[in-house]
Parts: structure tokens; sequence; C-alpha cells
């Protein structure tokens, strides 16, 4: 299962965000997203989940066609884990409620392995607001990751992290690409990666 995006053109108020872009990301690949701030690295987050429509290009994911044309796939129908910058969690239940938003059954055992890996067994009773930044941005990583989906858009997930958590959201990272077989897109500015943390390609946004 493969992103691929060709001839990509978003546009606010005419001034062109993102122009031209074309890439493929394959199955078990990271794809960093690079540029300076302000550039659209998060606009191409929204519209590959399809948050906004471009004006031109084409974005699909396998067989499945997100935009072409006139033609654009509903939100909800593209299945893609999106962390986003500010973690967009549900901030009226808690964070086990927050983690099990879109959790598939099948997932159970994978969902109480990663709570453990990611430390958040003392912070399921938690509402959002009573956790830290860190600790928000590893239960958005986990519902995004719980929702088997068909691929993961990660917006900054390390910012809040130290680096003992870097690490492991890393590890995580790495291994359910390669359980789903899925690809994954991120942006980061604080990579401090480790040995085992491989980014495939480098996609620029200029």
């Amino acid at each position: 299962m493969s992103i691929q995006v060709k001839n990509l053109t978003f546009s606010y108020d005419e001034s062109p965000l993102i122009e031209n872009l074309s890439f493929i990301v394959e199955a078990n690949q990271i794809g960093l997203i690079s540029g300076e701030s302000g550039i659209g690295k998060s606009t191409l987050f929204n519209v590959i989940a399809g948050l906004i429509t471009p004006q031109k290009g084409t974005i699909k994911l396998k067989d499945e066609i997100f935009n072409e044309g006139d033609f654009s796939l509903n939100t909800e129908k593209r299945e893609i884990g999106y962390v986003f910058q500010d973690f967009a969690l549900f901030p009226h239940i808690n964070a086990q409620k927050n983690i099990e938003y879109a959790l598939k059954s099948e997932n159970n055992e994978l969902c109480n392995e990663l709570i453990s890996k990611l430390d958040l067994l003392e912070l399921l009773d938690k509402m959002p607001h009573e956790l830290s930044g860190g600790q928000q941005q590893r239960v958005a990583i986990l519902r995004a990751i719980l929702m088997k989906p068909n691929i993961l858009l990660l917006d900054e997930p390390f910012s809040n992290l130290d680096k003992n958590n870097i690490f492991a959201v890393q590890e995580i990272i790495k291994n359910v690409i390669e359980l789903f077989q899925i690809p994954c897109l991120l942006i980061s500015h604080d990579m401090r990666s480790n040995e085992n943390f491989e980014i495939n390609r480098e996609i620029s946004i200029s």
C-alpha cells in the first residue's frame, strides 16, 4: 500500500502554498516532509486527510483515489491516523475513552501493550486538561495507531516528549507500519533519532 501524490497544488487567497508537488511513499516506509515554517507542511496533511480540497492534482492510497479532478473522497472514508500538532483530543472524555474512540475489537491486545510501552496506565482516568503536553501527545499517537489506519500522518509527534519517550514512540511507529504494512508521513523539527528509526525519503516543500 503506497501513498501517491501527483502534481498537487493548493492555494490560499490565490497565493500558492503547495505547487505541483509529486511523491510516492511505499508501505512500511517513512517520508519526512521538510520545509521552512509556514511553507505548507501541515496544509499538505490537511489536504491528504480531506479536510481541505486542492485546486489541482491527484492523491491515491494504493488503488483508492482520495482526490482527482473534481472528486474528493469523504474524510471519514480515508481511514487516516492523524496526529495533529495540538493533539485534538476530545476534551469531554478521559484519556482511556479518547484512546478507545476508534478502537477495533481485534486490537485490544495491541492496545494494552502500547498503553504499557507509552507509560499511560496511570493516566487513563484523567481528562485531557489534566495531562501535560507530552502525555496528551502520547494519547493522541496511540489513538491514531489503534484506528488500524491505512496511513499515518504525524505532525510534530515528538515536540513535547523527552528523549526516552521519543525513542519509545519512534520504535512503536516503526513496528506499527511494518505490522499494518502502511506508509507514514512525518513532520518533525526534533528527530533526535536513534539508529533504528530510518527516514526512507525526504519530501521538500519550497
